[in-house]
């Protein structure tokens, strides 16, 4: 019985040494056997974490903060993050995790990817273009650069009811032509001005001379039908009148003040955007090249009846399929 009371403070002793070295140290002993390698911080089953592992990863987080990683208490947070880490890998790779084919499929992307990019780093920096260069691909490519043309022109709108009857359709077309014999007989601005404002039936444009302002070819100036804008680049000459425009809302009289020709813009004005576009060119093919070199030596064959006979994805429940091009209907 005495021999029993030494022995049990002695037990406890331990147990207590034992707790207290679990809360700061037990971890470093929670391993089969398999001894630490001289330059490895930790080891997690069979895989060793290095000192290289280690300060390469902590350098990545200090970036240029000096004073991080300084203790030893962040120093062991960052360890315990590998060890989480590499737990995981080991534990993920026990149960076949890493053979799953998307998986597998993404360590293939992975492993491409950085291959190609060191691949493509090989490679000098932005392919130069030269000026002459420059110059051609202005020439060759000038209708890209071309400012569409033109017109200022003015109007006179006159309504005509969708439910009138042909009489009162010509007796409107009739009076039509004289608002329009008026404009024409109109000296100057002030004049044509007067015509405007007495006849015209567009709110828009009846006060401000019937101007509609610059328009592009096929525009709809004001939300004006389209023979308007054809009409009204019909005309040369500024001055100009149209015939009357019959539509479904009424009879325009369209007026030219002022054309300006399809003009270009000039080579200054786009000439570093004709140096990007170069410069991608010359990087898509050497992309095309590296691929081509990449493929070289490798034995590589299409089996096309498959291809051909593997169907598309059906759209997806309240999708509409995309349109398909004229071409290929």
């Amino acid at each position: 019985m005495r021999h029993m009371k030494t022995r049990l403070p002695r037990i406890a002793l331990a147990c207590c040494l034992c707790l207290l070295l679990s809360g700061t140290g037990c971890r470093d002993q929670n391993h089969t056997g398999t001894s630490i390698p001289a330059r490895g911080v930790a080891q997690v089953g069979d895989t060793s974490i290095s000192e290289e592992a280690f300060t390469r990863l902590m350098q990545q987080r200090a970036g240029r903060d000096p004073n991080r990683y300084t203790n030893a208490a962040e120093r062991e947070a960052l360890l315990e993050e590998l060890i989480d880490r590499e737990a995981t890998y080991a534990k993920a790779k026990a149960s076949g995790f890493d053979q799953r084919p998307e998986i597998q499929e993404s360590i293939k992307r992975l492993i491409a990817s950085r291959f190609l990019e060191e691949e493509t780093a090989k490679q000098p920096g932005e392919p130069a273009v030269a000026e002459s260069d420059l110059e051609q691909y202005y020439q060759e490519h000038h209708a890209k650069y071309a400012i569409p043309e033109k017109a200022h022109g003015a109007v006179i709108f006159l309504r005509v009811p969708a439910t009138a009857a042909p009489e009162k359709r010509s007796e409107l077309l009739a009076a039509a032509q004289k608002v329009l014999d008026d404009a024409r007989m109109a000296d100057d601005a002030s004049a044509f001005a007067l015509v405007v404002q007495n006849h015209s039936e567009d709110q828009a444009t009846r006060y401000r001379a019937g101007d509609m302002g610059w328009v592009s070819r096929d525009a709809r100036p004001w939300g004006m039908e389209p023979g308007v804008g054809e009409a009204l680049f019909s005309l040369k000459k500024p001055g100009d009148f149209t015939p009357l425009v019959s539509t479904e809302k009424g009879i325009y009289i369209v007026k030219l003040i002022e054309k300006q020709p399809v003009t270009f813009r000039p080579f200054a004005e786009v000439k570093e955007e004709i140096r990007y576009v170069l410069m991608r060119e010359k990087q898509d093919q050497r992309e095309k090249n590296l691929y081509v070199a990449l493929r070289s030596g490798l034995d590589i064959r299409i089996n096309r009846p498959l291809l051909e006979s593997i169907k598309p994805p059906a759209a997806r429940a309240g999708q509409s399929p995309p349109a398909v091009p004229a071409t290929e209907k």
